[in-house]
């Protein structure tokens, strides 16, 4: 470390300096054209107010009973006491305890899921009570799109989607 006082940049930073043929020591100038040339750093900055703003992408919501709200962004892995090991396609998805005081819903019953083209949809993991979309039942293993502020019944559990 130099305790000069005197910042020292790293290494290839800075071109060194020409040995001779400097105009200090009465020579020629230095020939700078065999030196590398190095890009300069851009910049870009952020769009200005008059600039199109790129579209958010919307947000899914489970809406439980007791105004417990839950966003969607990914996969949601919903029961009495989910688990991964009930669905191992998603291994990151996030586990969502629901409070089942009828004792209808399954240990791990259901998983819902944003999809690329920013729909919804609801698997029955194969759970004892089933899975109900807006009337529908859902086959167990098969994952059945799910409308906005639709209702979905898991057992006797009713919770609303919403997009926002």
């Amino acid at each position: 470390m130099d305790d000069s006082g005197f910042i020292v940049p790293p290494p290839g930073l800075i071109p060194s300096r020409p040995q001779h043929g400097s105009p200090d020591d009465g020579g020629a100038p230095a020939d700078r054209s065999s030196a590398p040339v190095r890009p300069l750093p851009t910049f870009t900055p952020p769009p200005g107010p008059g600039a199109p703003a790129v579209p958010a992408r919307p947000v899914w919501r489970l809406h439980l009973p007791g105004d417990r709200s839950i966003p969607v962004t990914g996969t949601l892995l919903v029961g009495r006491n989910p688990s991964h090991s009930a669905y191992s396609d998603a291994p990151d998805a996030d586990l969502i305890a629901l409070d089942d005081p009828t004792s209808t819903v399954s240990k791990t019953h259901a998983a819902l899921a944003v999809d690329r083209g920013d729909g919804l949809t609801v698997t029955d993991l194969h759970s004892t009570n089933g899975v109900i979309v807006g009337g529908v039942r859902a086959e167990p293993g098969t994952p059945i799109p799910v409308a906005d502020g639709a209702e979905v019944l898991l057992g006797d559990l009713r919770v609303r989607v919403e997009r926002s």
